[in-house]
């Protein structure tokens, strides 16, 4: 379990200092609203 969070946290903070390429970008958006939609928070 601990393992998964220092992924997950590494993943942020190297996503964070390096540019995004334009599909990554999308995707992100659609995973971000399909997470707002669910817990039912608009954006």
């Amino acid at each position: 379990m601990l393992n998964i969070l220092f992924w997950t946290a590494v993943g942020i903070v190297i996503g964070w200092n390096l540019p995004q390429p334009t599909w990554a970008k999308e995707l992100q958006d659609r995973v971000v609203s399909m997470f707002k939609s669910l817990t039912g928070k608009g954006g």
